[in-house]
């Protein structure tokens, strides 16, 4: 596509001309679109979607460019890039945000969405925009609904009746993840404890299969492997069958760790909700107390010695010891049936909660016969909550009827279709919109209601990767061979602090796996888990108050500016401190770059002259020696996803170029010219659009962006 607009005379004082300039002719030219059924050479590139608020923050700059740089670099090698994302668009904020405003969540959303769209665009993001989708357009939660009622047909979603995390203030329930302290992730409001019926996920089914495939997953770095394996929560040990003195029918299973099953116990400590903890269970009785989530609104207290005595007495066969039963509100319901040992002498938590109830430390003077034991391994991650008591969100596919229980909408009714929700909001969800509520059940025709409860947005993001490697037009198919084009996805990038969504995308890959709807288990090849950006050694957060608004440095320093900080500051590994010198340096850069192509260009304008001598030769060969090297050791970089390195490296390569032209001649001006081609390729990918001018002031016609290829070495 030839250029229809003027050259930018100075890129640095008119950086947001030269911005729109090029990404308007990106968007004509269509060069980010991945090719359809072509196979050969595909590079599917995924970022970790925002949730779409309005504003981009710095964390999300971070996850965006280095995804984008990889796009970009890709491409450079011929790649058939799939580059995008989605906006993860239901869920409480953008709900309370709309009531507060007076508008609806649906026009709220969307506005936000274009918003945001608008700020990535800015950002020079090289995304194919017609496969970005949002979780709220009915088209994609078609699509959750079915997913749901697939997992639900396979075992691996069940409804049951149990103690949750309630915020009273944001008027839901909390998965456990989502309880900070004890206190709401979003309000800080304590979390109270309710008995409620609600939709779960199995993961405890897939603990042993993700735990144990971990280590085969090689593009994880150790750090990624580490957190997950750490969130799992793997625990060796044995289970042992207590019998309840005087009640010959009742054992309570009991786990203990491997390093301790040699040892005696002087009590055993279970769960508060657990079967055999009986008592009081009346709202302020100290049974009901123990069940409560921890909260900071008593931050002197120790939970870990808060518990009773049960009344109970057990039998331990391994020393033939009768131990005290005590319901201990630091033993989780959820872990290894809900029962352990205490060992005063050898923890310091069943220390102090055997000595404020004034038991007697075993010793170890009693001999311990273990084969009454049996080897078990548990693992602390729980079964997932998913249903949430909030109108803005996925309706769950499922009907009550009196005569047939609970029934799943069947597949040719889906979507079901979320109702408009009114400004100001709804007090108690869809509960209180009757129209949607009473339908005839499917099954047999009678009377009945829809479920009010809408999913979690953790749910509605949970196959968006797949989401995106179509169109989901009249044409999209959840099905074997629907995703064979793209999967897996050869790179993710998002945040380390956002592994829980990489749990629950192995746990999805490993399910439809078995069901035999992917080829490969593990959805993606490689994924680095970049750390997050800091201002003054704080995670830049609204509720630190120490933000910096990437739209504010857009109009003060550009796209380009801004992205060679982000990506030279740190590699992804490494926490990225937040510094205005950054900038200063990331311009100075950029302007050497383009002063040294502007010598390039007069070079190549002038008549050639007649080539030097042999020791000019040499002086031009040893240059072009050292422009191969910085091109082999930027390749090098990016391949290990050190980004912060290949600047590094083009730095090293303007010094190379601008000692090639203190000694000019012939010989060595055509090594310069060659050097600052490679240079304007090798920074392409970090400042795209400063790139792109600079590669039009030779006289190509061609976008750089669409038709050039990455240096050779």
């Amino acid at each position: 596509m030839p250029c229809e607009e003027p050259p930018v005379a100075d890129p640095f004082a008119d950086f947001a001309g030269l911005e729109a300039k090029w990404q308007k002719r990106w968007q004509l030219s269509g060069c980010f679109k991945a090719r359809q059924g072509d196979k050969k050479d595909k590079f599917y590139n995924f970022d970790g979607g925002p949730f779409p608020n309005g504003a981009l923050h710095m964390g999300h700059v971070r996850t965006f460019v280095l995804g984008d740089v990889m796009a970009r670099y890709q491409r450079m090698r011929g790649k058939n890039v799939l580059y995008c994302f989605e906006f993860d668009a239901f869920g409480l904020p953008n709900e309370l945000a709309a009531e507060k405003q007076g508008a609806a969540p649906r026009d709220l959303t969307a506005a936000n969405i274009e918003r945001m769209r608008g700020q990535m665009v800015a950002l020079g993001l090289s995304y194919d925009w017609d496969h970005v989708h949002s979780t709220c357009d009915p088209r994609y939660y078609k699509w959750t609904q079915w997913l749901f009622l697939k997992l639900r047909e396979a075992g691996l979603v069940y409804r049951a009746e149990a103690d949750l995390n309630w915020c009273k203030s944001c008027r839901t329930t909390l998965a456990h993840i989502q309880v900070e302290d004890g206190n709401c992730w979003r309000c800080e409001t304590p979390v109270e404890t309710r008995s409620l019926t609600q939709w779960y996920v199995k993961l405890s089914r897939y603990s042993r299969q993700l735990h144990d495939s971990l280590g085969g997953v090689s593009g994880f770095g150790p750090q990624v492997r580490n957190t997950l394996a750490g969130f799992m929560g793997a625990v060796e040990g044995y289970e042992i069958d207590l019998p309840v003195v005087d009640e010959p029918d009742t054992v309570i299973t009991a786990f203990v760790a491997a390093d301790r099953v040699r040892h005696p116990a002087s009590y055993v400590a279970i769960a508060p909700g657990h079967p055999a903890a009986g008592g009081n269970t009346a709202p302020g009785s100290t049974e009901d107390r123990l069940k409560r989530p921890h909260s900071r609104a008593s931050p002197h207290e120790d939970h870990r010695t808060h518990g009773h005595d049960t009344g109970r007495r057990v039998l331990d066969p391994r020393t033939g010891r009768t131990l005290p039963v005590y319901a201990a509100k630091y033993v989780e319901a959820g872990f290894a049936h809900g029962a352990t040992l205490g060992f005063p002498d050898m923890d310091q938590r069943d220390r102090m909660f055997a000595r404020t109830r004034g038991i007697i430390e075993s010793g170890e003077t009693c001999p311990v016969e273990t084969g009454m034991t049996r080897p078990a391994t548990h693992f602390r991650v729980r079964d997932w909550l998913v249903s949430r008591q909030r109108a803005w969100g996925t309706p769950i596919p499922i009907v009550h009827c009196e005569h047939c229980g609970t029934v799943p909408v069947p597949d040719a009714e889906l979507p079901v279709l979320l109702p408009d929700i009114p400004a100001g909001g709804l007090r108690n969800g869809l509960a209180d919109l009757r129209d949607f509520i009473c339908v005839p059940c499917p099954r047999c025709g009678n009377e009945a209601r829809r479920e009010t409860d809408t999913l979690d947005c953790y749910f509605d993001v949970i196959w968006c990767f797949l989401a995106c490697t179509g169109l989901l037009d009249e044409n999209f198919e959840f099905q074997a061979g629907s995703f064979t084009q793209w999967m897996q996805v050869d790179w993710f990038h998002n945040g380390l602090d956002s592994f829980f969504y990489m749990h629950l995308y192995r746990f999805l890959g490993h399910a439809l796996y078995d069901m035999g709807l992917l080829q490969d288990p593990e959805p993606f090849a490689n994924y680095a888990g970049h750390n997050v950006v800091t201002l003054n050694g704080r995670k830049m957060s609204k509720h630190h108050g120490n933000v910096i608004s990437p739209e504010k440095v857009l109009r003060s320093a550009g796209a380009d500016v801004l992205r060679v900080h982000v990506l030279w500051s740190a590699n992804p590994n490494k926490g990225f401190e937040w510094s205005d010198d950054g900038l200063d340096r990331a311009r100075a850069l950029l302007k050497t770059v383009w002063s040294l192509n502007e010598t390039a260009v007069r070079i190549g304008a002038q008549a050639n002259e007649p080539v030097a001598g042999q020791e000019q030769t040499r002086a031009s060969g040893a240059v072009r020696a050292k422009i191969r090297r910085a091109v082999r050791r930027s390749t090098g970089f990016l391949e290990k996803y050190q980004y912060s390195g290949v600047l590094n490296e083009i730095h090293g390569l303007t010094r190379i170029l601008k000692a090639a032209l203190a000694e000019r001649h012939p010989a060595t001006d055509e090594a310069f010219k060659d050097g600052c081609d490679s240079l304007i390729r090798l920074i392409a990918p970090f400042a795209p659009h400063l790139a792109e001018e600079a590669w039009s002031r030779h006289g190509r016609t061609t976008l750089l962006a669409a038709t050039t290829a990455w240096p050779q070495a």
